[in-house]
């Protein structure tokens, strides 16, 4: 069971880092280098498109829908460690492990 949520929590930890990754990409079009790997538009556009139905994150020229993801991602994270509290300790055993 611990394994399950073990993977969980690093699956969004991997898709945290992917869309940090996807926002440091985007301001690298500001130097006029447009470089979007097609593995990272496959997994992070339909996390945009998602957030994008249910609210909307276009205000002007901005868009907060990578700003939305990191924090549904983060407030997932919470709500999974508050609801299992074991899993924090588990989590910490294992990182002192290696």
């Amino acid at each position: 069971m611990i394994t399950i949520w073990v993977a969980i929590k690093i699956f969004l930890e991997i898709i945290f880092y992917l869309i940090i990754l996807d926002i440091v990409l985007s301001w690298l079009s500001l130097l006029g280098l447009r470089y979007r790997p097609q593995f990272l538009s496959q997994i992070i556009d339909p996390i945009y498109k998602t957030i994008n139905r249910f609210i909307p994150t276009t205000f002007g020229m901005f868009r907060f829908d990578a700003l939305i993801a990191i924090l549904l991602i983060i407030f997932l994270q919470g709500l999974l460690i508050m609801l299992i509290p074991w899993l924090w300790q588990e989590l910490l055993r294992l990182s002192q492990s290696f």
